[in-house]
């Protein structure tokens, strides 16, 4: 199976960590509120894509960023790091909080976006099933929340945990404060019916961060809403408890 290579695309002096593998049109993949996890679920399909998996600022071996103040901040980023890796339209895939970045992203950047994957993305407000507040959830059992499949932490999540692996998702953290303000994007719902490209929305029922409930407001408010895909027994990390969901992206996106 395939393997990633990391390079660092700097702009304006911060360093931008972008994982790539395979070979074929670009599909980008943009993570949600944590690493921890990788991305390796998706080498299946370097053998139909160039695998563009680019860490947001603050996370992993990407530079933390000050100066960015808001979600638009990782759009102009994005924009700036595609740029100048060579890259213009892809296939775009978001979990998560990647997956209200994916929204915004085609959204200040029409055109650049063929075809669009949002699984489980974070951004519109359900009041009886908000998300999950992971500030008040102890650290050591914020993994349990995020997927029953314990075997996906398996020497990735120290026991216990260390003081490297805290001080490594404060950073996340603090990086995700910078973007994400409340709960939900106040403005995102009246501005999803610019997203006119084929979409995909998958979800696990069994989703303990981004509950299923918010999906019916997805759906209400994409206007190319292709197919609506729900996993059952899934949890927050779908992609990386179900081989078959990543098949059924790659199958989509390279439709």
């Amino acid at each position: 199976m395939a393997s990633y290579v990391e390079t660092r695309v700097p702009v304006d002096g911060v360093d931008t960590a972008v994982r790539t593998a395979g070979e074929g049109e670009p599909l980008v993949f943009f993570h949600g509120g944590g690493v921890v996890e990788g991305a390796d679920c998706f080498l299946p399909l370097a053998e139909r894509f160039t695998l563009v998996v680019p860490f947001h600022p603050g996370f992993g071996t990407s530079d933390s960023d000050p100066s960015i103040t808001g979600i638009d901040g990782w759009v102009a980023r994005y924009v700036e790091v595609l740029d100048q890796l060579g890259i213009g339209d892809v296939v775009l895939a978001g979990h998560s909080l990647g997956g209200w970045l994916a929204a915004r992203f085609v959204l200040a950047n029409p055109g650049r976006v063929r075809r669009l994957v949002l699984a489980s993305p974070f951004g519109l407000e359900e009041p009886d099933h908000p998300v999950a507040n992971l500030g008040a959830v102890a650290p050591e059992d914020v993994y349990g929340l995020l997927t029953r499949d314990d075997s996906i932490w398996e020497g990735k999540v120290p026991s216990p945990l260390t003081d490297a692996f805290l001080a490594d998702r404060m950073r996340e953290g603090q990086s995700i404060g910078q973007v994400a303000v409340g709960p939900f994007d106040p403005t995102l719902a009246p501005r999803l019916s610019g997203v006119d490209m084929p979409t995909l929305l998958a979800w696990g029922d069994d989703d303990r961060i981004v509950p299923i409930q918010h999906a019916r407001h997805w759906e209400a408010a994409l206007p190319n809403l292709e197919e609506s895909k729900v996993y059952p027994g899934r949890g927050h990390l779908l992609f990386w408890e179900d081989p078959q969901s990543v098949q059924d992206v790659g199958d989509f996106l390279g439709a």
